[in-house]
């Protein structure tokens, strides 16, 4: 799991002319609850959203990292997909620590903030440590009731061996699923086709993915598509959630892919996809694939 943020502090009460002293802001107050005008603001935003929720990850703080995501969260990592109750059980028991974050990319797509980065934290998991170096993380947050509240979220820390996923720690709506499968099952299809005029079109402006190549644009999945040679797509437990125009979908994906002398196996892994709007105007805003080469 992976990192991938503060605590609130509350001033000691002391009565002064019959007032007492305002309490701190919490983080969640310091960053202004509205879209900044231009890119300067946008990465202090993105840099800001991320440290908030990687201390908070590196805390344990339960109450104020559900305070963080939205009902429809989701998260992968190498183990799998989890939702927001999931997700809490999993940072409970994880043992994280001083994460560094660095490398931001911030993105504006719609309503939704786009943020990849990378982040090296002291992080142990069941099988032991985790490396130490930096690896990639990816989130989307969205405003709501005034607070910037994250939708999904994906890390690539994983062991140098990356083990079988799970099956996901969570159930939903099989009417939203099988939506969400067809929607990744024609976005894969058009990839493995070579089918770039549709497929750049199911990209929009602004998307950002990570995979085992790090922190990739458009144009990057554009060209990777114009050369990569692809198996068919077959996924295994999807699963799916919306908040509001927004389609977050889960699920353990077998692609096997050639690019050049690099080769990705057809083994099952975590792969995250994040869609915007319905019908023929869906785009691709997020997406995160956990499967890397042996």
């Amino acid at each position: 799991m992976n990192s991938s943020h503060c605590i609130p502090v509350l001033l000691a009460a002391t009565l002064t002319l019959g007032t007492a002293p305002a309490p701190a802001p919490s983080p969640a107050q310091t960053v202004p609850a509205a879209w900044p005008s231009d890119q300067k603001g946008l990465d202090a935003l993105g840099v800001s959203l991320v440290d908030q929720w990687m201390s908070a990850v590196a805390a344990k703080d339960a109450s104020r990292l559900e305070s963080m995501m939205l009902p429809c969260f989701q998260r992968i990592s190498w183990a799998g997909s989890f939702d927001r109750a999931a997700e809490i059980e999993a940072i409970k028991a994880l043992d994280a620590k001083s994460p560094k974050v660095s490398d931001v990319k911030v993105t504006r797509v719609g309503e939704s903030l786009v943020v990849t980065c990378q982040v090296a934290v002291e992080e142990r998991s069941a099988s032991g440590p985790l490396p130490s170096e930096p690896s990639c993380r990816l989130g989307v947050w969205q405003l709501q009731d005034r607070a910037w509240k994250l939708a999904a979220w994906a890390t690539l820390h994983m062991p140098s061996a990356r083990p079988a996923p799970s099956a996901p720690r969570f159930t939903a709506d099989e009417g939203v699923g099988k939506e969400g499968a067809a929607l990744v099952t024609r976005f894969l299809e058009l990839q493995r086709a070579k089918d770039l005029g549709p497929f750049d079109a199911m990209l929009a402006d602004g998307m950002q993915v990570i995979n085992f190549r790090g922190q990739k644009a458009k144009e990057d999945l554009v060209k990777g598509a114009s050369r990569v040679k692809a198996d068919a797509a077959v996924l295994a437990d999807v699963r799916a959630t919306r908040c509001n125009e927004l389609l977050v979908v889960t699920c353990n994906l077998t692609m096997g892919q050639k690019m050049g002398f690099t080769a990705l196996p057809a083994d099952p892994a975590p792969f995250l996809a994040v869609f915007h709007g319905t019908g023929d105007a869906v785009k691709v805003i997020a997406m995160a694939n956990t499967n890397k080469p042996k």
